[in-house]
């Protein structure tokens, strides 16, 4: 057993309602931010590492007398939250584009670049020209990368591949990267990201092959939990969607979609219709999908990253739409070589308050609970007694500081699964 002590212990209590709007009032606002991210003042987490969960959670002084002793190890600091979570990424990838960065400043888009045969289909061959070990060797050091910003959870899909052997060759690379690092990676099938080139006029034979062979396989195989689909103009229909998702839901894996980056198409609809996780990106997305996504609860994954990178902010996702319509809002890197090569989830948190104009908490909230609820899953992005030890450690004087001083690196300490697995010099730490 041992004991973090937080100036500022934000719990992220799953019950809080997200709805309620924001007030006016200065000090009504911080007390509605303190309320979301459930603040404990001079507050502790008791850890026990051997079962690699979180004993208790409360005020440093109402702690129970058997986490009283001297003996016990201690870790202070002066934020510390749930270990952050990075929901929708493109981390297996090869190579770069920095030549599409080119033309997009000069003037030709992400979508005119996507139609013309390159953007996503560039990465692809790079992908399948890769070697397993090379993929595994350049993601592992990323995922370190994440880490070390307090990030202990990191979804990551497939889909630069676009064969049967090669989709199944990026998530074996996770699935080999998975015991060198300190983090949950969480892979996630997207076969259908893109129509390869050698299907370009046989779009059903490609359709054909994600359903019958691909998801087949996945499943069989265990690599991964989760069935997602690039689902816009440009990319796979709405009815394309519906029946690779159903058919991933038929073999156990959950669906999610990428939706309405590019246009309203009816992807979200059709993700509440089919049950969904999540709907990621909706910069176009409509007040009646929005009601659907609440009334199906479906959780928003938005990348403002995204929108900085291509140039597209004069269409941001309806952030505050959602949330008052009751959506759980989660942020995302979308960390990919094409639209958003970034892995700093700080800036992302800086981008949502400055171009969504949510509040500290609300970003805070939609990188802890609320993206773990993108994933399904109930044990992680909350400290509760019971869940997973799972926390991220900062150096800052309070808690909006952290989407507040953005490009710099405030992670103090990051515990994974009870054990510390990552420190600096500003930490105070007497854990053997």
């Amino acid at each position: 057993m041992y004991l973090v002590r937080a100036r500022q212990l934000l719990t992220m209590p799953p019950s809080v309602p997200t709805d309620t709007p924001v007030p006016s009032d200065a000090e009504a606002i911080q007390d509605r931010d303190d309320q979301l991210v459930g603040l404990i003042e001079d507050g502790a987490i008791v850890i026990d590492e051997t079962t690699e969960t979180i004993q208790w959670v409360g005020p440093w002084n109402e702690r129970p007398k058997k986490f009283r002793k001297d003996s016990l190890d201690l870790l202070e600091t002066d934020v510390a939250m749930p270990g952050l979570i990075d929901c929708h990424t493109h981390a297996v990838f090869a190579g770069e584009r920095s030549r599409e960065f080119m033309l997009r400043n000069a003037g030709q888009s992400y979508v005119e670049i996507l139609e013309a045969g390159g953007g996503i289909l560039n990465s692809v061959d790079a992908l399948r020209a890769a070697s397993l070990q090379s993929l595994t060797a350049t993601l592992i050091p990323r995922v370190l990368h994440s880490v070390r910003q307090g990030i202990t959870t990191l979804e990551i899909k497939s889909g630069y591949g676009l064969t049967v052997d090669d989709e199944l060759k990026s998530l074996r690379a996770i699935a080999n990267a998975a015991p060198e690092v300190p983090c949950e990676l969480v892979p996630c099938f997207l076969g259908a990201h893109a129509v390869p080139r050698e299907h370009r006029d046989h779009r059903d034979r490609y359709i054909d092959l994600v359903c019958d062979q691909m998801i087949p396989a996945v499943a069989d195989q265990q690599l991964a939990g989760y069935c997602d689909v690039f689902c816009d103009r440009g990319a796979f229909t709405a009815d394309e969607a519906r029946r690779i998702l159903q058919t991933g839901k038929d073999h156990g894996l959950i669906p999610r979609i990428h939706a309405d980056e590019i246009a309203d198409i009816g992807a979200v609809q059709m993700a509440c219709d089919i049950g969904a996780a999540s709907a990621d990106h909706l910069e176009h997305t409509g007040p009646e999908a929005i009601a659907a996504m609440a009334d199906a609860g479906v959780v928003a994954v938005l990348m403002p990253a995204v929108n900085l990178f291509l140039g597209t902010t004069d269409h941001l996702a309806p952030a505050r739409a959602l949330l008052d319509a009751g959506c759980d809002v989660a942020l995302a890197t979308d960390f990919n070589p094409g639209s958003a090569m970034t892995q700093d989830l700080g800036a992302i948190l800086m981008l949502a308050a400055t171009l969504y104009k949510l509040t500290p908490a609300e970003t805070l909230r939609a990188v802890t609970v609320a993206a773990a609820r993108a994933l399904r899953r109930d044990n992680i992005g909350s400290l509760q007694a019971g869940h997973r030890a799972d926390i991220a450690c900062f150096n800052a004087p309070h808690y909006r500081y952290l989407p507040y001083h953005f490009g710099q690196a405030h992670t103090d300490a990051v515990i994974y699964r009870g054990n510390l697995v990552y420190w600096t010099d500003s930490a105070d730490v007497e854990i053997d």
